[in-house]
């Protein structure tokens, strides 16, 4: 992938190649190279977005979108977190900032989940939604990242069942368990 390494090391050269044009028509399309990344930036975290928000959205019970949001975020959050929220943050302050602002947006819709799954009876009503994505996110940002997985050893999907088991299990009604036991045999 053209990302995989340091966005301040991405040259106009190479995307060309990649997109198999030449650099003289890339500058045509793009004006310089910050809006060459910042497209390409942009339709990687529009992508990986556009699959949260499917499940958001979906239909079904709100436990079983949570988890399926549970298990997308541990995939998703070590690519992105090298990426993302270390370069962008660094090299372009201002697409972070588009960027983190439809990151909240997802978290409060992970919010509203939340409580919808409290209103269901699924999730026990004495926890505090907000309280619950703050510690559940800042986890996810730093145990879910490539440092933790390399300096414990641990797979990322050994690391997610974790995270799911502190920040989620302890959540549950005893409907709640019901519901997540047949989530769980549900074929993915």
């Amino acid at each position: 992938m053209l990302l995989d390494g340091r966005l301040r090391d991405v040259t106009t050269n190479a995307i060309a190649e990649r997109a198999r044009m030449s650099k003289k028509t890339l500058y045509r399309i793009f004006p310089n190279k910050g809006r060459l990344l910042e497209a390409i930036v942009l339709e990687f975290v529009e992508a990986n977005l556009r699959r949260g928000d499917a499940i958001l959205t979906r239909e079904g019970k709100a436990i079983g979108r949570i988890l399926d949001l549970l298990g997308f975020f541990g995939e998703m959050i070590p690519r992105v977190q090298s990426l993302v929220v270390n370069q962008v943050q660094e090299v372009a302050p201002g697409l972070w900032r588009r960027i983190d602002a439809a990151r909240m947006e997802r978290v409060r819709a992970l919010v509203r989940l939340f409580v919808e799954a409290q209103e269901e009876g699924d999730i026990r009503g004495d926890i505090d939604p907000d309280l619950w994505a703050l510690l559940l996110m800042e986890t996810v940002r730093h145990v879910l990242a490539p440092k933790t997985l390399y300096e414990t050893g641990r797979s990322l999907p050994e690391l997610a069942e974790a995270v799911q088991l502190v920040y989620f299990d302890g959540l549950l009604t005893e409907a709640g368990r019901a519901a997540v036991e047949g989530w769980r045999k549900e074929p993915r």
